[in-house]
């Protein structure tokens, strides 16, 4: 192919004139080819160009995101002491044999969504914090897609954590928008992009939002008896939104008093086929948060809580937590799926 004329523009002009026609040909390199070959050939250079331009997107976007945070941290000394202290971070590690892991992270800086109150009331009095009129003067954004800003995150979990909310302020929902989750995810093949639904993690429920951070090891795990995961995988985008629509309605059945079923989703790529990873819920946050003294434990799970990366944003609470309470925690904010 690449001594003869398959890449050239010519050789493309001659085979759409050929099977117009309906004429056979010979080429240098290729012997006699039909109409329907030429077809499937058509067909090939379209992938090959969709693949082309997928990569291009990838590394520009992907590219963009390391400037912005190389020009933030510089203009931007909030998000530059974060990003320190968040590789200063401790961790502690729990396994259940080799099917499973749970990182325990203490992270301070975390507070501000671990204790955020999301009662209608406290939404309604506090300014939204992923509003263009009230975000930092110093914070920047990417756009994408139209209708997006990708932002760094002041309060980051993950390596390069990103908050991506939609221009309107519109509540958190993530139906009709799934595609759009999954497009962001085929231009970042490095990054993880999960979603909080409005009583399962977001301190925003207010105004919709993704987030997205670099990809580890223990964020991709899937299904374990200790949670539920309902897992989506195929090469075809399309295929992943119908059986993601098909997985809401199912859990909408199970939770029809809820404006959204209450669910994680942490969605990524791997070669060439979109994964998508929900994990259904049936409450917002365990007992433990709720109780006073010894007995507390300030843990607010979100998709990245139960995908194994727990966070802790008190000291004693990173240092008391045990293998027990991990267990007991997923036990009673995890939706168990028959």
């Amino acid at each position: 192919m690449r001594n003869g004329c398959l890449w050239s523009d010519r050789f493309w002009t001659v085979l759409l004139h050929l099977s117009q026609t309906n004429n056979l040909f010979r080429c240098k390199g290729i012997k006699k080819v039909d109409t329907q070959t030429v077809k499937r050939l058509f067909s090939i250079k379209e992938n090959i160009a969709t693949f082309v331009l997928l990569k291009h997107q990838q590394m520009n976007l992907s590219d963009e995101i390391d400037h912005l945070f190389s020009r933030q941290q510089e203009q931007w000394p909030q998000l530059k002491h974060a990003i320190s202290q968040r590789n200063q971070i401790r961790e502690r590690v729990f396994t259940w044999g080799n099917d499973f892991e749970a990182i325990v992270q203490y992270n301070p800086a975390r507070i501000v969504s671990t204790g955020a109150g999301i009662d209608r009331q406290t939404i309604e009095r506090r300014p939204c914090f992923l509003c263009a009129e009230n975000r930092p003067s110093p914070q920047e954004g990417i756009p994408f897609m139209g209708k997006y800003l990708i932002l760094c995150n002041p309060y980051p979990i993950v390596e390069n954590h990103l908050t991506i909310p939609l221009h309107s302020h519109v509540p958190q929902r993530l139906r009709r928008k799934v595609g759009d989750m999954l497009s962001l995810a085929a231009q970042l093949p490095e990054y993880v992009v999960f979603y909080n639904g409005p009583r399962s993690g977001a301190s925003a429920p207010d105004h919709y939002h993704l987030q997205a951070g670099r990809k580890s090891p223990v964020l991709l795990q899937g299904d374990h008896e200790l949670r539920s995961c309902m897992m989506i995988e195929s090469s075809n985008k399309e295929e992943v939104e119908e059986l993601f629509e098909e997985v809401y309605l199912y859990l909408h059945h199970l939770q029809p008093e809820e404006d959204e079923p209450m669910m994680n989703v942490i969605a990524f790529t791997e070669q060439d086929r979109y994964k998508l990873h929900l994990f259904p819920r049936k409450a917002h946050r365990p007992r433990q948060y709720f109780e006073e003294g010894n007995k507390q434990l300030l843990v607010s799970p979100g998709a990245l809580d139960m995908a194994g990366l727990i966070i802790t944003v008190r000291e004693e609470d990173f240092n008391k937590i045990s293998r027990q309470d991990v267990e007991d925690i997923y036990a009673q904010v995890s939706l168990q799926i028959i």
